[in-house]
């Protein structure tokens, strides 16, 4: 079998194992560890191991690890690997003989009847490797394939290497993809992850069809880490973004089979990471039932119930006294939804309900604890450690185990990964469909659309061509700082460098001279920024890149500030006076905010975001105009001292001043919503009576609220209307329960008509019981800033009732 690990040098041996390589590993995870004296020990070792497929010798500490796949190869030192001259690892499930007659296998069968046989010939020892990931353990003698859990594609494939010269398509982060308000742009890169997933599948280059994506959690606080893969502060948006996501990774054009998976994260109330004493693994969210019901669970009930979303990952915290891994509370209000995937830990968050919640004695009581509460999968070794020992201790069945084998192999039966005989489309897509040039313009088109234009005085923007241009910043020409988090490979030979830098591509675009001042160390000393002030006098445009890529928090550790870091904003200050505050544009790239503060007087203001590997060209094409921006606040922009009036671990959305538009009461340097325009537009109902008459609501019959949208500009561009309603009770300011997004040529005008079910009109009382009763509301129509449409809709029903209420636990 060929490994596609670029100069490995082969190594003699007398041993049976073919092809080995010094500087690689083959394989994930391992099925067994031993020391060995030499490498061809740990041949022999594997040889003699039936399930073997795999080796990786440690040659400084002697030891020898056996894989039971090949799926995945990198690059280290002190290795030697080898494949086995006689264990060809197995692929798909049903294709060996002694396996294709069993009932299983038999597609004639129900589903439901070929996963009740498959687990129960399964043997108690082999339980806990089959519910782990990441990578769950192949059984040979039934024909059962090793099988990856838990593919990272936040936005694109991560966990895998690029095939030869193909890499899988990355996209803008997710926070920028939100910033677009066109949601088909969302649905499309789930559509190309999931047939980018199938071709790696298919080539036997990466053995997994389900993504640990997407996030969903939403942006409570600026400070916490993992902004940059939050959609938006609001909890519709995250639905919104995650609905796109799913149906296009999970339906295909064969709706009997599942193209992937999706598993939502983190599941429940989840946004800090290492703050103040408190970790992401000990902390203790304590959350009202209010917000529960009006914010945090908001994304995940419209998932389940619109989307089917067939995974769920639980996080490492503990809600309301209970770790989320260990509450069967929260897998009621899932299964309650609808919900029939299944279940996994975070890296091992079943084994943080001992060591970190301290709420058991012993590995074996957690692992009961996470397996009874619902969770299928143990990301970790807890299950697979402890799982015999809570058997044998009576603290869980058999049955406990077979309803975690019954809800993870449905996910695999589903996609039909024990229909070896059975053609579906997905199995025609080609190893070329990685990184496809059609999938790269998807990538592009999405950037374009999430650039967002924050400022603009005197229409400085779009800068002329074919001027002197000074770039100045210190992400201005680095790839890793625009990408965003959790990203897969991106250049063939590894790393980054096949990514265009602002720099790169705005010299590129502009036409003219351009410059570069840049500090790879992110600190600006008092030379460097007399440097940078020379090169800005001497140039007709400046633009001048912010950036808290350095600092602006990741997964494990919060921020402690929002403001720009100090030497970049000594920076920005000499750059804005030294121009006398003109022909400046301030490029933001962020995951999070960046509190701008009083340098919200530039004369020109773009947020970018992270924009990703097409980000650079997107941006310098708005710069310059070949691009439109049209992209709008998915968060609040605060000022700096905002988080001295709310407490970060506090996770109620009224304290303080108030967290996102819903409840804040300040006024934000930029607001949600807001984005401008190369063009202008108007926006007016479609008829006189839809603003003097109210909106009628019913269970059976919809509203309907409807506006035109006009382009009134020179320029042809992109507007998004947001359709909001009054709050449900006095503390919610307003909410949105819809938007749009429309494409006009100038004069061109549209119609956007929304439509208002019964559902949005719903009204959820402090204790955070949702009802439908009769109710009106105020309707707001804006496009983020500039005129807003008035009108009333009235709810009314013959049913009162209650639609959701929490069984609380504590």
């Amino acid at each position: 079998m060929k490994l596609a690990v670029a100069a490995a040098a082969m190594v003699a041996s007398a041993s049976a194992c073919k092809e080995q390589q010094e500087g690689v590993i083959i394989g994930s995870g391992y099925i067994s560890v031993q020391n060995k004296g030499s490498v061809g020990d740990c041949c022999d070792y594997c040889e003699a191991t039936s399930n073997c497929a795999a080796y990786t010798y440690a040659t400084d500490t002697k030891q020898c690890f056996l894989k039971d796949n090949i799926q995945k190869q990198k690059d280290e030192t002190n290795r030697v690997s080898g494949l086995s001259s006689t264990h060809a690892p197995l692929w798909n499930a049903c294709t060996q003989e002694n396996t294709t007659s069993l009932p299983f296998c038999n597609t004639n069968l129900s589903m439901d009847d070929r996963i009740k046989d498959l687990i129960t010939r399964f043997e108690d020892e082999e339980i806990g490797s089959l519910l782990t990931a990441r990578q769950s353990i192949a059984i040979p003698r039934l024909g059962i394939p090793a099988y990856y859990w838990g593919t990272n594609a936040i936005h694109g494939i991560q966990n895998t290497q690029c095939v030869g010269n193909l890499c899988p398509t990355a996209f803008p982060a997710p926070v920028s993809l939100a910033s677009s308000f066109n949601m088909s742009i969302v649905k499309d890169m789930g559509k190309v992850i999931g047939t980018e997933l199938r071709a790696y599948y298919h080539s036997q280059n990466h053995d997994s069809l389900d993504t640990w994506s997407p996030t969903i959690n939403v942006n409570r606080d600026p400070r916490w880490g993992r902004n940059v893969e939050s959609p938006s502060e609001d909890p519709h948006v995250c639905g919104e973004y995650g609905v796109a996501y799913t149906e296009g990774l999970q339906n295909g054009e064969d709706p009997s089979v599942m193209p992937a998976t999706v598993t939502l994260k983190h599941w429940a109330a989840y946004s800090l990471e290492n703050f103040n004493g408190s970790t992401r693994y000990d902390f203790n969210a304590i959350v009202s039932e209010y917000d529960l019901t009006n914010t945090y669970f908001v994304a995940w009930e419209q998932l389940v119930k619109e989307a089917k979303a067939k995974g769920v990952m639980c996080s490492y915290n503990a809600l309301n006294g209970k770790a989320t891994c260990g509450n069967r509370n929260l897998t009621n209000v899932l299964t309650g939804w609808g919900f029939e995937g299944y279940i996994t830990s975070d890296s091992d968050s079943c084994a943080c309900i001992k060591n970190n919640h301290h709420f058991c004695n012993t590995s074996a009581e957690a692992a009961a604890i996470c397996l009874k509460s619902g969770t299928d999968i143990d990301s970790g070794n807890t299950y697979k450690d402890n799982v015999m020992d809570a058997l044998d201790q009576k603290l869980i069945t058999r049955d406990d185990l077979n309803a975690a084998l019954s809800h993870t192999f449905r996910t695999r039966f589903e996609m039909g990964m024990f229909d070896p005989n059975v053609t579906n489309p997905y199995r025609k897509i080609p190893l070329s469909a990685i990184g496809a040039p059609d999938h790269v313009a998807k990538s592009l088109h999405a950037a374009r659309q999430s650039v967002t234009l924050l400022k603009n005085d005197g229409k400085l923007l779009p800068f002329a061509k074919g001027k002197k241009v000074a770039v100045i910043g210190t992400s201005a020409n680095s790839t890793s700082d625009i990408l965003g988090n959790y990203n897969g490979p991106l250049c063939p030979g590894g790393g980054s460098n096949c990514v265009p830098t602002l720099y790169d591509m705005i010299s590129k675009v502009s036409g003219g001279v351009t410059t570069l001042n840049t500090e790879g160390s992110g600190k600006w000393t008092s030379s460097a920024i007399a440097e940078a002030v020379t090169a800005a006098k001497a140039a007709d445009y400046v633009v001048l890149v912010a950036s808290n890529a350095a600092d602006g928090g990741g997964e494990g550790h919060d921020r402690y500030y929002t403001h720009l870091e100090t030497t970049q904003y000594n920076l920005a200050k000499a750059i804005l006076a030294a121009k006398g505050n003109q022909n400046v544009l301030l490029l933001l790239i962020n995951g999070g905010i960046i509190s701008i503060d009083d340098l919200v007087a530039a004369p020109a203001i773009i947020e970018g975001f992270m924009p990703g590997v097409t980000g650079a060209q997107a941006v310098a094409e708005s710069i310059f105009g070949d691009n439109n921006p049209s992209g709008k606040m998915p968060v609040t922009m605060y000022h700096s001292t905002y988080i001295n009036e709310v407490d970060f671990k506090n996770m109620s959305m009224e304290t303080g001043p108030g967290r996102s538009y819903r409840y804040y009461k300040g006024t934000p340097i930029f607001k949600f919503g807001y984005g401008l325009s190369y063009t202008d537009f108007s926006l007016k109902f479609s008829s006189a009576s839809q603003q003097s008459e109210e909106i009628t609501v019913t269970d059976t019959t919809p509203g309907s609220v409807a506006c035109s949208v006009t382009n009134t500009g020179r320029v042809a561009g992109a507007e998004v209307v947001f359709a909001y309603m009054n709050g449900t009770d006095g503390s919610e300011i307003k909410r949105l329960w819809g938007f749009q997004k429309v494409f006009l040529q100038p004069g061109e005008t549209k119609q956007v008509e929304f439509s208002l079910p019964a559902s949005k009109m719903s009204t959820i009382d402090r204790d955070g019981v949702r009802r439908q009763v009769d109710a009106k509301r105020g309707i707001i129509l804006s496009r983020g800033h500039g005129e807003e449409l008035f009108t009333t809709a009235h709810y009314t029903t013959s049913d009162p009732r209650v639609t959701f209420k929490i069984d609380k636990w504590w």
